[in-house]
C-alpha cells in the first residue's frame, strides 16, 4: 500500500455461498450462465464491497482422474460431501456495513429472481467482522482475474459433535489457519468462521437451508504455487497438523478451484463484472485497449466508470 493510500475499510459481513447447479443443467451450462449471464448483475448494485467467484470441483485434480493437486486426506475425516451436497461454484461477497447489505438487498431483486434460472441450492454462510480475515497473502494478486496458475482449494470444515463451538473456532483461528499460513509452501490463507445458516439473501424457488448436521462451521481458502509445493506441504505442515485436525474436524471437504474471478474489488467494478467473464477473457486475450475506455464502460453502466482489469 502506498504512503498516501488509506487502508481498506474492514468488512462487517462476509458471505460465502456454495452454489449447486439446477438438476437439469450440465456443469458447462451452469458456468456459461453463472459467469456470463448472471455475473453482470450483482456487481452493479450498491452496498456490496467485493465479490470473488470460485469455480470448484470435488474431483481429484479439479476434474482429473488421479490424486495430482488434490488436498491430502486424513483417516477418519470425511474428505468429500455426498453427491447431493456437492456444489459447483462459490461466490464470496463482502459488505462494509449492515446498511450496505440492506441497500444491496433493496436494489437487487432482479438478480435474486434470476437464481431460479441456474440454481437449485444456495447456502449463504455468514462470517461476521473479524471472523473473516486474510491471514497471509503473497500472491500479489488481491483481485484475481482467473488467469493465474496457482493451486487453490476452498476447505469447508465441519466440527465433531463432541467439540464445543468455541473450542473449534479457537482451533481454526489460532492453530489451523496460522500454521498453514506459516508454511513456506503456502502463498495465501483466508479464514472464515461461520454462523448457523439463516436466509440472508432471498432467491425465490432456490433451496437456501440445510439441517445443522449438514452445515459447515468454518472455511479456509488456501493457495499454493504448484504441485511440488503442495507435495512438500503435504509431507510437512499438514502432517504436523493431522492429529489436531482429526480431533476437531468431522469433515474437511476440499473443493479444488479451477478459476477465481473478481467482479468487484473494494467498491470498484471489474471488467468481468461489467461485461461478463467470456467477453472479458476475449478483450484481455486480444489486448483490446480501446474496450477499456471509461466511455465504453458508460455504455453498460449509468456513468463513465473506470473498471479494474
Amino acid at each position: 500500500m502506498g504512503q498516501d493510500e488509506a487502508p481498506a475499510p474492514t468488512d462487517c459481513l462476509t458471505l460465502v455461498m456454495p452454489l449447486k447447479a439446477r438438476a437439469d443443467m450440465t456443469r458447462h451450462d451452469f458456468y456459461e450462465y453463472w459467469l456470463n449471464a448472471h455475473v453482470t448483475m450483482p456487481a452493479r448494485f450498491p452496498g456490496i464491497h467485493s465479490i470473488f467467484l470460485h469455480c470448484v470441483s470435488f474431483d481429484d485434480g479439479g476434474g482429473g482422474t488421479n490424486n495430482q493437486a488434490s488436498w491430502p486426506r486424513l483417516p477418519g475425516v470425511s474428505h468429500r460431501p455426498p453427491p447431493e451436497d456437492e456444489f459447483e461454484g462459490v461466490p464470496e461477497a463482502t459488505f462494509v456495513t449492515m446498511e450496505g447489505l440492506a441497500e444491496f438487498q433493496a436494489a437487487s431483486k432482479v438478480q435474486m429472481d434470476d437464481g431460479i434460472n441456474f440454481l437449485q441450492e444456495l447456502i449463504a454462510y455468514a462470517s461476521i467482522a473479524g471472523n473473516t480475515t486474510t491471514v497471509s497473502d503473497h500472491t500479489e494478486t488481491p483481485a484475481p482475474d482467473g488467469h493465474d496458475s496457482f493451486i487453490r482449494h476452498l476447505l469447508f470444515l465441519r466440527r465433531r459433535d463432541e467439540i464445543p463451538v468455541e473450542q473449534f473456532r479457537s482451533f481454526v483461528a489460532d492453530t489451523l489457519a496460522p500454521n498453514i499460513a506459516a508454511s513456506p509452501d503456502v502463498l495465501k490463507v483466508r479464514r472464515h468462521l461461520f454462523e448457523e445458516v439463516e436466509t440472508t439473501l432471498d432467491h425465490p424457488g432456490v433451496r437456501m437451508s440445510r439441517p445443522l448436521n449438514r452445515q459447515y462451521q468454518a472455511g479456509l481458502e488456501v493457495v499454493i504455487e504448484d504441485q511440488a509445493a503442495l507435495d512438500r506441504f503435504r509431507k510437512s505442515a499438514w502432517e504436523q497438523l493431522a492429529g489436531q485436525v482429526t480431533t476437531n474436524c468431522e469433515a474437511v471437504h476440499a473443493a479444488r478451484v479451477s478459476r477465481c474471478i473478481t467482479t468487484k474489488y473494494q467498491g470498484t467494478i471489474t471488467l468481468a463484472g461489467v461485461r461478463g467473464v467470456a467477453v472479458a477473457d476475449v478483450i484481455r486475450r486480444f489486448g483490446a485497449q480501446s474496450q477499456l475506455d471509461d466511455e465504453v464502460s458508460a455504455l453498460f453502466l449509468h456513468t463513465p466508470t473506470h473498471v479494474l482489469v
